[in-house]
């Protein structure tokens, strides 16, 4: 699994929701998102700041895992304001399983993800939170 992907995952509000899951209400805009995240192999934390445009109206969090193969969402709440969600994936002898939420008021969100990978007969894990902002239109 490449940790490329497992960084898109992060990204609330990259992917358009399918209809028919528990889905997040979000506000279109351009939106600026600071993340941390530890590095799986020495474990310092690492952070990056993004903007994207997003014109979605909602997040569903299997819209993360169109296209991602040997992936599954295993469960998922949405409570008010917040998504709670758990994904398994298994790939090519690895497994990882990935627990996250994402929480918004419509101008400000933020939410946590722990990924736990096995590959190789090792264990890594890796854990991401992050607080994102709308700033403007796009």
């Amino acid at each position: 699994m490449k940790t490329n992907r497992i960084l898109a995952l992060a990204m609330v509000c990259i992917m358009p929701a399918p209809a028919g899951a528990a889905e997040l209400a979000l506000n279109p805009g351009l939106w600026e998102t600071t993340m941390t995240r530890t590095n799986p192999m020495s474990g310092d934390p690492v952070t990056e700041v993004s903007k994207e445009c997003v014109i979605q109206k909602k997040f569903d969090p299997s819209s993360m895992l169109e296209g991602t193969e040997g992936c599954r969402l295993v469960d998922e709440n949405l409570t008010g304001d917040r998504l709670t969600f758990s994904m398994e994936c298994s790939l090519q002898g690895s497994r990882a399983l990935i627990d996250g939420s994402f929480q918004t008021d419509g101008q400000t969100g933020q939410g946590d993800m722990d990924m736990k990978v096995q590959a190789g007969g090792m264990n890594m894990n890796m854990k991401m939170n992050w607080t994102a902002k709308r700033i403007g239109d796009c």
